[in-house]
Formats: C-alpha cells, sequence, structure tokens
C-alpha cells in the first residue's frame, strides 16, 4: 500500500489537472449559456414556432462565420456540443412514461412504427439516390422520423468516431447544423399545413391528433398545431409524438451499430480499440426512461428536469453551431434540402394513409 504522503501528491495533481481543465472549457460554456438563455428565454417564447434549438445554432454559426469566437472560448464551445448534449439526451427520458404510452391502443402504436420506420428507412434509400452524404442522410433520416432537432443531436453522437467526424471523413458537427436548419423548416411548415388539411378532409379530432404527432418534427411544433386544432387534439397529439421519442433509443443503437461494424470492417480487424456496442448516453436514456416509468415522481421534480433538458440541448447547440464552416454548410444545403422534403412527404403521407386505416 502507498505511503499517505504518495497519496496526497497524486490526489493533488489530480485535482490540479482537474482544475486547469476546468478553466479551460468554463469560460467557453459560460458564453454557450448566455447565448443559449437569449435563444430560450427571449426569442423562442416571442415566437413560439420557432424552434430554441434553432436559434441557438444559428447563433454559434452567425459567431464563426463572423469571427466573433474568442481564443478563450474554443474548448468550451467543443466540449458543450459534446458532453452537455449527451447529458440532455439522457434527461429526455424522464419525459417519458411507458404506462401513458401504452394507453393510446395497438393501432395508434401501429402507426407512430409504420411512420417511422417508412420515414427512416426510406429517406435512407432516398438519400442514396441523390447521393447525399451518408452522415448527413443518417441525421436527416432520424430527426424527420423521431423528434427534429434533438433526435439529430442524438445521432450526430453516435456517428461520430471520436475525431468529430464521421466514417466519411467528413464533419459531423458542420452536417448536424444543416440537419437540424432543415428538420425545423420542413417541420414548421407541416405545422402550419396540417390542422387545414385535417379540417379539409374531414378527419375527427382524435385522428387529427395523431396524425399531426406522427408526421410533424419538433415537440414544440406538435404541440403548436394540436392546440389550433382543439384540446383534445392536444392531447392525444403529445402522446403520439412522446410515442416517437420512445423510438429514439433503439433507432440510434441500430446507427451506432451499423458504425460500429463499418470501423471494425475497415479499421479494427488487427485488434485496438473497438467502440462500445451501444453508445452509453442511449443506456441512460433508456434507465430514465425506466426511473419514470416505475417511480411517481413529483410534477416539480419533472417540471425542473424538462427546464435542464431544454437548457442542455440550447447550450449545446450553441457549441454546434459554432464548430460549423458555412461555406461547406451552404455547398451540402441543396441535398439537405430536397432529402428533408422527400422525408417530410413521406412522414406526413405514411401518418395520414395510417391513421385513415387504423384510427376511426
Amino acid at each position: 500500500m502507498p505511503p499517505l504522503s504518495a497519496l496526497t501528491t497524486a490526489l493533488t495533481s489530480r485535482l490540479a489537472r482537474v482544475w486547469r481543465e476546468a478553466a479551460l472549457i468554463l469560460p467557453g460554456i459560460a458564453l454557450a449559456l448566455i447565448l443559449a438563455i437569449a435563444a430560450h428565454r427571449l426569442i423562442a417564447e416571442l415566437i413560439p414556432v420557432v424552434s430554441g434549438l434553432l436559434i441557438a445554432v444559428l447563433a454559434g454559426i452567425a459567431l464563426r462565420s463572423l469571427g466573433w469566437v474568442p481564443a478563450w472560448a474554443e474548448r468550451g464551445l467543443g466540449w458543450a456540443a459534446k458532453k452537455l448534449l449527451r447529458a440532455g439526451i439522457v434527461l429526455l427520458g424522464l419525459q417519458l412514461a411507458l404506462g401513458d404510452l401504452l394507453g393510446l391502443g395497438w393501432q395508434v402504436l401501429a402507426v407512430v412504427v409504420l411512420t417511422v420506420g417508412v420515414t427512416f428507412f426510406g429517406m435512407l434509400g432516398l438519400g442514396r439516390l441523390l447521393g447525399a452524404p451518408r452522415g448527413m442522410t443518417t441525421l436527416l433520416a432520424t430527426g424527420t422520423a423521431i423528434c427534429g432537432a434533438s433526435a439529430v443531436a442524438a445521432a450526430a453522437a453516435a456517428i461520430d468516431r471520436g475525431d468529430g467526424k464521421d466514417d466519411d471523413g467528413a464533419p459531423v458537427q458542420s452536417a448536424a447544423a444543416a440537419a437540424v436548419a432543415v428538420v425545423t423548416l420542413y417541420g414548421t411548415l407541416a405545422l402550419l399545413a396540417l390542422p387545414a388539411l385535417g379540417a379539409l378532409l374531414g378527419l375527427g379530432e382524435e385522428q387529427l391528433g395523431v396524425w399531426i404527432g406522427a408526421s410533424i418534427h419538433e415537440v414544440g411544433q406538435v404541440v403548436a398545431a394540436g392546440g389550433v386544432v382543439g384540446a383534445a387534439a392536444l392531447a392525444t397529439a403529445t402522446l403520439v409524438k412522446l410515442a416517437r421519442v420512445v423510438l429514439l433509443a433503439p433507432v440510434v443503437a441500430g446507427v451506432s451499430l451499423a458504425g460500429r461494424r463499418r470501423r471494425i470492417s475497415a479499421e479494427h480487424q488487427g485488434g485496438g480499440r473497438r467502440p462500445p456496442l451501444i453508445p452509453l448516453f442511449v443506456l441512460g436514456f433508456l434507465a430514465m426512461m425506466l426511473l419514470r416509468s416505475v417511480t411517481d415522481l413529483p410534477a416539480p421534480t419533472l417540471d425542473f428536469a424538462a427546464d435542464v433538458t431544454t437548457m442542455l440541448l440550447t447550450t449545446a447547440m450553441v457549441g454546434v453551431g459554432a464548430s460549423v464552416d458555412l461555406r461547406r454548410l451552404l455547398r451540402e444545403g441543396g441535398p439537405a434540402l430536397l432529402l428533408g422534403a422527400g422525408g417530410t412527404a413521406l412522414a406526413v403521407g405514411t401518418g395520414l394513409v395510417s391513421v385513415l386505416l387504423l384510427v376511426s
């Protein structure tokens, strides 16, 4: 057993390293947090149809594009884009209780699974047809099929091979920023269109709520669209949307496993460190969802957790935006817009057909 003096020296050295690291990252995190508060509390609340996550991404892009990212903020912005992002996704699981979702009935759950499956795999195929980068296609497919910017962020964490790039060597954060912008754009268009289309088609309030929840991308957009229709549609649409969010874990785990197989075959056949089977943040998400399902957590605790989740994700999105090369983003904008339009059409069309067939 080492002497007490040696243990004290080792502990002091470790604490000194932690302090030096904290001094490098805290200023950048503070900058990202200030911009996140502005995006969420000031702008997004004034314009509810605009996602605070999108505003945060655009703020980060503006900082980088205008040359306003100070050297002292670089490490912290990069840390926020990765670590705070994963923490926010873990806490997102506390918003989901399996009992509430099972109460929707098998018909509605079938609508959710069909819409998510057709949208996700259809977009992967469409991306290949359009010649879109594989990383961008995966991010857009996940964001469109599941829950918008949060799903894009989760998929970005899964396809990052550890150096900020995907398996094809493309910068992950740049593609993520483009995907967030595209998903938010088409989700907003769907928010404006679906309530009116549902009335024209003569859908009942429950049917329209299911269609909205199964087809529109962001949770906030679903709430806004459901509120336009009525209280019953709002309640149904919100629960259906949360059922889609539950599928975030298996979809992201599948994305991670597919990337793992490619990396093992390309780089790790001769030995070396293999990527994990399932990212730890996905396991954390599932653990939080299980905790919410088996424990009667008080409403103030859940509300606080939801606020913390929102701020973590919004702060992380500032870091994501600040890592973007705007010229590359503009070059990739064309294929991303086409792919996003196709994916939105798949989600809306599949959701409508499923509702007409399964929900009376």
